[in-house]
């Protein structure tokens, strides 16, 4: 069937019951939704990140290759390759690259049918923050899920295999180990990507989050994988970035937008970051 949505259409395809095994799944088939774009595999540009909420559809999600953050049910999950998480309709979830390896992430939207009815709610769903036994292995059946998604022919192939993918990982996969963060680095985490300017010192930070500086310096190095004091390096930079590639804020406003009250020590910081200076940046990018 096809239907419109925000100006757009969406095609949605039925597919006979293509039962597996009725004990992995409590769902017997799917739909597909957002064809031709889903299934979908991408590796993300460099700081990429991803924010949704409201959807009407689940998702299937898996992260193949790099390093990023992801928060959903107020809790934030450090991603690694091989996790995965099949969302439900209306969570918000927002994930986040900031250092080390791009992110390559496979997503399939659809819908869970049971006896030819489509469920609004699925018991034991969503799936968070889980681990596939062997990646080489979720990486060759993603790829023969896209060499049939890209073909666009078999689309009742298509769904039976995506179907099976899910019911393979939710039968078999524990949950990732060291991957859910302290809910105290987490909100550290949010508050830095989110308001990067409003962090007076990594002391005041650590007093938000009840603990001593020690403490929050080593716990969060633990988990995140670099000291708080570089992740908010990181964070000003990407977010300098973003204004100059978007916006029209002169250098100095930007730097005084990310709390800095020195330009010059701001340009300093971004072209030992880039490897060029915010005017230089800006000015490539307009040719």
């Amino acid at each position: 069937m096809l239907w419109v949505e925000a100006g757009r259409a969406k095609e949605t395809v039925r597919f006979e019951s293509m039962k597996v095994n009725e004990t992995e799944l409590p769902f017997d088939s799917i739909l597909l939704e957002d064809r031709p774009w889903f299934p979908y595999l991408c590796t993300e540009v460099e700081h990429w990140e991803w924010e949704t909420s409201g959807d009407r559809h689940y998702n299937f999600w898996a992260a193949l290759t790099g390093e990023a953050y992801l928060s959903c049910d107020g809790q934030t999950f450090r991603l690694k390759p091989g996790m995965f998480f099949v969302f439900a309709p209306g969570q918000k979830i927002s994930a986040a690259h900031f250092s080390g390896e791009r992110v390559t992430r496979f997503s399939a939207h659809f819908l869970p049918v049971y006896d030819g009815t489509v469920m609004e709610a699925v018991e034991g769903f969503p799936v968070l923050g889980r681990e596939v036994s062997s990646l080489s292995v979720l990486k060759h059946q993603i790829d023969a899920i896209m060499r049939l998604a890209f073909r666009r022919e078999d689309e009742a192939t298509l769904a039976r295999q995506l179907y099976q993918l899910i019911a393979q990982c939710c039968s078999s996969a524990p949950t990732a180990v060291d991957v859910l963060l302290d809910r105290r680095v987490a909100k550290a985490i949010r508050r830095i990507h989110e308001a990067p300017a409003s962090i007076v010192s990594m002391d005041a930070l650590a007093r938000e989050a009840g603990i001593s500086r020690s403490h929050f310096d080593r716990e969060f190095s633990k988990q995140v994988g670099i000291a708080p004091k570089q992740f908010l390096l990181n964070c000003k930079m990407i977010q300098a970035r973003r204004y100059l590639e978007s916006s029209q804020l002169r250098v100095g406003e930007i730097a005084e937008v990310l709390g800095y009250r020195d330009i010059y020590f701001f340009s300093r910081q971004f072209k030992s970051f880039f490897g060029v200076s915010p005017v230089h940046y800006r000015k490539a990018l307009r040719g």
